[in-house]
């Protein structure tokens, strides 16, 4: 008289068998169905939520260190102060400058070369930050301190006319203890952020 058959290793041989007639992008996709199916038991994946301040030219926007007003947004093949020259033609590129004016609320110096961020344009070279009424560079900003300044791109030449516009994002800042020997600083947040479009015009 033969065994009676292994009930309990049958599904597991079959289980086994199926898995091995899968393909190595077939078993990827149903590991993955498998751990989101499980994740959502669990309130789902963590996301970062970025909460986006939409505002427009002309409006105040606070980013804590600095309150920034976006004036316009201009394309220059050369920028000159009077008889001084700022920025030279360079061959295939051109500047977008972005004038704004920025105040420092708080009780520090602070940084002007990352407080804007131009979007969508992956050629970007960030040129510089230079006072409106000399040109002189403005790498900082004292406490209390006003200044109109224009921040300075070079792009390629095609990338932008007259007529079309760009994006720009300021991150929201922290004042933050960093190690003892650097004291407190401003940082950037990692997920807030004031967002902005301006016409662009050449120019005049």
């Amino acid at each position: 008289m033969g065994e009676a058959p292994d009930t309990a290793a049958t599904p597991r041989r079959g289980v086994r068998g199926w898995f091995a007639g899968l393909s190595l992008s077939q078993i990827g996709q149903l590991l993955t169905v498998v751990i989101l199916a499980g994740t959502a038991l669990f309130g789902g994946l963590d996301t970062v939520d970025s909460a986006v301040t939409e505002f427009t030219p002309g409006k105040e926007f606070s980013d804590n260190a600095f309150t920034v007003t976006l004036e316009r947004a201009t394309l220059v093949d050369e920028l000159r102060a009077g008889t001084t020259l700022i920025a030279p033609k360079t061959p295939g590129r051109t500047y977008l400058g972005i004038v704004m004016k920025i105040r420092n609320d708080g009780t520090v110096p602070a940084y002007l070369d990352d407080e804007i961020d131009l979007r969508d344009q992956p050629d970007k070279r960030f040129y510089g930050v230079v006072r409106v009424t000399d040109g002189s560079p403005v790498p900082s900003l004292g406490p209390g301190l006003t200044e109109e300044v224009g921040v300075l791109w070079t792009l390629p030449h095609n990338a932008l006319h007259p007529g079309d516009s760009v994006t720009v994002r300021i991150w929201k800042k922290k004042f933050t203890e960093l190690m003892v020997t650097y004291g407190r600083t401003w940082v950037d947040s990692e997920t807030e952020y004031g967002q902005a479009t301006l016409p662009v015009r050449g120019k005049q």
